[in-house]
């Protein structure tokens, strides 16, 4: 691994031409990236079909126990976990769409359409982000603010470039580099203070070459199995089909009883509540695993212990914890703490993606529905937890911080479904009150800390928040800036701190007679306009709010980079967006009541489509109490800020706007606080704090921080 340096460097003085299309390739360079990819499967797998199934449950454990050593032997540390996730900043990262770091390792593992040089799928070929491209990039991360970085799929996979079709959990996919290459990226943000959150993919393992050779009665199977699963049962479904697995196949896991086998979902079966969506295929060719199956959850959870032990690695965020078994669920959470405990990080965090309704987050999240001290008292859940529960009892309560079962946060998809509507003026402000009074929360809310849980505008597979208003800077800063000061851990999705609005460039697509393809695709609703790309040599670069950037979309074959200042114009940090959002994301790490309070909403426009939305967040420790005053305008002309109620009760104190500290309110007793006639402007936002919470004004950040 010493001379990736050189690799990289090499990798710029080669090219060929393939088709159309340019791939950068490193004579020498691509071929020790291959030889170290293929070195790192010297192993021999064992296999489930051949070997038996214990055979693979003994070499899944060891291979844990191999890299805890390895871990020693490396020199490296062991970083605890934060005490409080709730107060950490999340920054989500599409590998292959933020920075490519080696150029050698480009052309790996292309999907055939790319590799044969078809410019009507450009969108969604590998563009070459790689794990070197973040490591590069994390001192941009840390001014910026972010404490944790959720990273997409990075494991072996079929050749898709989002990764979420995993063909190998025990590697980094070539394309984005070698194990040791992950490791590294996470040493490199321990050092800055930066936690990393690693994306499993829960229900579902791919290879393109296998099918089946009976065919599921779908329905049937899928409704059997649930029904077994309520009743707690394990005897299966004649309705199954039979998988012929192919020779490439993932060994240890090439067994029928690994996979439910109930045949491909449809999209409404995937997107529904039905039986479909647990036990069905996630598409064709994603094969979904028999989560009821207790040799397949040991087997999968060593899977993943593995990169804790071998990499130091601080959280996993579940990828499809909807489409799998409750049981599965307390399982696998259950374990993963308490091993991560064992080798001394002792808040191992676990997030869940559940996208369907609050009783379904509910079933997965925390307590589970149950009392997890007698998991006999529950709710509507299956019997198949609760014996789960009953089982992993001792575990859970054993450990400090996580007495329950289930995920420790899930995503808040309601609150950020709303406030997008609220932002860009289609709901009245009155929208996330609402939602805060809502049984939704009532459900999250009383299986863990609802602090804990994930705030969004914008992920992998949602528009771009300025999708919504692609020339408005302000409405990108607004929405920052509400992330920035809502309850629950913010998720900066990469690029929206440059104001990524998803927008093809007509007049910038350089793909020759396929062009009125890629517009067709522009012109619908692909995932791959989420996913822009965040360095110049890329082939989908699309537009922003922020003009600087906007002006370098182009849609094409690759182009050459002379230079590392050139490549890196993407992490621009003097535009106005970037500066906003810094200040806002270290206002909230300096403030205890932005980190840790609860929301009290004080005003909001109750019939209009804009206007003012203000809240606390109020932390009360002991005899302390700090508050902080969030006031939003979410409309296009200013509004003078109301009277409104405070937790202070004084009569005269000043507080200020922590953005500039002269715009003041003061209080007038029995808990209210006047502006005399202070004005808010469009699309803006004040953060008032009592002014002996307020430093001095920081002029490199542009802002007062908080003194606790």
């Amino acid at each position: 691994m010493a001379d990736k340096n050189s690799r990289r460097e090499n990798s710029k003085l080669w090219a060929v031409r393939a088709g159309s299309q340019i791939f950068a390739i490193a004579a020498l360079g691509g071929l020790l990236a291959t030889l170290m990819a293929t070195s790192a499967r010297a192993e021999n797998l064992p296999d489930a079909s051949t070997d038996g199934v214990n055979k693979v449950k003994e070499w899944s454990w060891q291979k844990v126990k191999q890299a805890e050593l390895d871990f020693s032997s490396s020199g490296f540390q062991r970083r605890p976990s934060p005490n409080f996730w709730g107060a950490e900043v999340i920054y989500q990262i599409q590998v292959d769409r933020f920075n490519n770091g080696d150029l050698a390792n480009d052309a790996m593992n292309l999907e055939p359409s790319q590799a044969q040089g078809d410019l009507r799928g450009i969108l969604d070929f590998r563009h070459g982000g790689d794990l070197q491209g973040i490591t590069q990039r994390l001192d941009y991360l840390q001014n910026l603010g972010i404490t944790t970085l959720w990273i997409t799929p990075f494991l072996q996979h079929n050749g898709s470039y989002h990764g979420y079709c995993t063909t190998d959990p025990t590697l980094v996919d070539p394309g984005f580099g070698v194990n040791e290459d992950f490791r590294q990226l996470v040493k490199a943000a321990h050092q800055r203070g930066i936690s990393v959150i690693m994306d499993v993919v829960v229900n579902h393992l791919c290879d393109p070459a296998t099918d089946y050779v009976k065919a599921a009665d779908h329905y049937k199977c899928a409704n059997e199995l649930d029904v077994e699963t309520w009743k707690g049962q394990l005897s299966g479904s004649d309705g199954q089909g039979i998988l012929g697995f192919s020779p490439k196949f993932f060994k240890p896991l090439k067994s029928q009883s690994f996979f439910n086998r109930c045949g491909a979902n449809s999209q409404s079966d995937m997107e529904g509540t039905g039986s479909a969506a647990v036990y069905g295929d996630f598409v064709k060719g994603m094969f979904d695993f028999n989560t009821r199956n207790q040799d397949f959850q040991n087997v999968f959870t060593n899977l993943f212990k593995y990169w804790i032990a071998y990499a130091d690695v601080d959280g996993f965020r579940l990828d499809a914890a909807k489409h799998v078994t409750e049981d599965f669920v307390a399982y696998f959470s259950t374990e993963i703490r308490h091993y991560a405990r064992s080798i001394g990080k002792e808040n191992f965090f676990i997030v869940g993606e559940v996208a369907g309704p609050s009783d379904w987050i509910a079933r997965r999240l925390g307590k589970m529905y149950s009392n997890p001290q007698n998991p006999s008292e529950h709710g509507n859940i299956p019997e198949a937890l609760t014996q789960a529960m009953w089982n992993l009892k001792p575990l859970y309560e054993s450990h400090p911080n996580s007495k329950y079962p289930g995920l420790n946060a899930s995503y808040d998809f309601d609150h950020g479904g709303r406030a997008i509507e609220v932002l860009h003026n289609r709901a009245s402000p009155a929208e996330l009150e609402n939602h805060f009074r809502s049984p939704y929360i009532d459900d999250l809310s009383h299986q863990n800390d609802y602090r804990l849980n994930w705030n969004l505008l914008e992920i992998h597979d949602w528009p771009r928040f300025a999708s919504h208003n692609k020339s408005s800077i302000a409405k990108s800063i607004l929405g920052v800036s509400y992330l920035a000061f809502a309850e629950g851990a913010p998720i900066i999705y990469y690029g929206m701190e440059q104001g990524f609005n998803g927008d093809c460039h007509y007049d910038s697509i350089n793909v020759g007679p396929v062009a009125d393809d890629i517009k067709s695709q522009c012109g619908g609703h692909s995932h791959s306009l989420f996913r822009q790309d965040m360095f110049l040599g890329g082939m989908a670069r699309l537009g922003s709010t922020v003009p600087e950037i906007n002006k370098l979309a182009y849609i094409g074959p690759k182009q050459s980079i002379s230079s590392a200042a050139e490549e890196d114009v993407y992490a621009n940090q003097n535009h106005e967006l970037f500066r906003s959002a810094r200040k806002f994301l270290h206002l909230r790490k300096s403030c205890k009541a932005l980190k840790f309070g609860d929301t009290k909403f004080r005003w909001v426009e109750m019939q209009n489509r804009e206007g003012l939305l203000a809240f606390s967040r109020i932390d009360q420790q002991g005899e302390n109490t700090f508050e902080a005053l969030v006031v939003l305008n979410t409309g296009n002309f200013e509004i003078e800020i109301p009277n409104m109620n405070v937790n202070d009760h004084s009569v005269g104190k000043v507080w200020q706007n922590a953005m500039n500290g002269f715009q003041t309110g003061r209080t007038l007793g029995a808990g209210m606080i006047g502006f005399s006639g202070l004005k808010i402007g469009a699309n803006s936002m004040m953060v008032f704090l009592p002014n002996d919470n307020v430093s001095a004004f920081d002029p490199q950040l542009g802002t007062h921080l908080c003194v606790q």
